[in-house]
């Protein structure tokens, strides 16, 4: 896994950090993998192959060895923040 500091030096480190913060380990008798426990809906998400690379990469940038983040994780909350950042703008006009 990338070291602390590789993850600080390519700016990913906020966004790991967040992430983690939010990622609590399932629950039950074969708890999968650690989730926000706030996200309740699981759609599909189409998106070009350029962006699942970097999401890709990314995931890879701010996993450790004690918490593995996907790359479906990071777009998750990619999104939850650029959603914010619209309803701000919403509100406004």
């Amino acid at each position: 896994m990338k070291s602390r500091e590789g993850v600080e030096a390519n700016g990913l480190g906020d966004l790991g950090q967040r992430i983690r913060q939010r990622l609590e380990p399932g629950k039950g008798e074969r708890p999968g993998r650690p989730s926000d426990p706030t996200w309740k809906i699981q759609r599909k998400l189409s998106m070009s192959e350029e962006t699942l690379v970097l999401l890709e990469q990314a995931a890879v940038a701010v996993s450790t060895d004690e918490r593995r983040v996907s790359p479906m994780q990071i777009a998750a909350l990619l999104i939850e923040d650029a959603t914010q950042g619209l309803a701000k703008q919403l509100n406004e006009s």
